[in-house]
């Protein structure tokens, strides 16, 4: 799972500048090391969130690879849910590509 934390660090890196450009705020972040409570190791590896105005995109992946995607309008209160296996880099852009554009405004 290291390489597809990496993978969504360097796609953050490479397309902060364009989805700023477009609107939407972005972040990544990577739990601290160590283990959650209890001893049990921590959930997520890595979590993507999208902002813009009234809207929020998250993506959290799994070690295992496993991919939740949320995202929420406040104002409209319309919620979307996915789920997804990110197999490889070339994942990133298709799982990412509806949320950005629900985080943007541009999908129906």
């Amino acid at each position: 799972m290291p390489d597809i934390v990496q993978c969504l660090v360097d796609w953050h890196a490479a397309q902060e500048h364009g989805l700023r450009s477009r609107g939407i705020s972005s972040t990544v972040r990577q739990p601290a090391p160590g283990a959650a409570p209890g001893g049990r190791p921590k959930a997520t590896a890595v979590s993507l969130t999208l902002e813009s105005d009234e809207r929020l995109g998250k993506l959290s992946v799994w070690e295992s690879g496993s991919a939740s995607l949320l995202f929420v309008d406040s104002r409209t209160e319309y919620t979307w849910q996915d789920q997804q296996v990110i197999v490889s880099e070339d994942d990133l852009p298709r799982i990412l590509a509806p949320l950005i554009e629900l985080v943007e405004g541009s999908a129906n």
